[in-house]
């Protein structure tokens, strides 16, 4: 699986032409076993209905929005503003199955398991 990393869009805080809201990428974490690449995605305040997962061809993208910014009387532990959308991009491997991706939001983490296809899976050959 190979991120983004470099595109300026989904790299770093930056303002969207059309949408003055910040727009930041989230920060993530991939574990790949034998049989899938588990994905955790940070997403805090993002609520289910303001989280969109998308795949065309082998980009997935993930969006997600903060609905109401964090109010002004609040006291902050850093000096950072706090991001209203997050944007996150990964070209998948062609050994992943796109078809049979699942994706769970719990506690503001977005966790996406992205299974191997069968005929990437490590086997046994029989020695005849």
């Amino acid at each position: 699986m190979n991120a983004s990393r470099n595109s300026p869009e989904t790299g770093s805080p930056c303002k969207n032409v059309n949408d003055h809201a910040r727009r930041v990428r989230p920060i993530y974490r991939a574990t790949p076993t034998d049989g899938e690449v588990q994905l955790s995605i940070a997403l805090p305040g993002v609520a289910r209905e303001d989280l969109n997962v998308s795949l065309r061809k082998d980009l997935l993208t993930v969006h997600g929005s903060r609905r109401s910014p964090q109010p002004e009387s609040a006291a902050s532990l850093h000096d950072r503003p706090v991001p209203e959308r997050y944007e996150l991009q990964f070209h998948l491997h062609p050994d992943l199955d796109s078809h049979a991706i699942n994706a769970q939001l719990e506690h503001g983490v977005l966790t996406l398991v992205l299974p191997r296809k069968e005929s990437a899976l490590p086997r046994e050959v029989p020695v005849t």
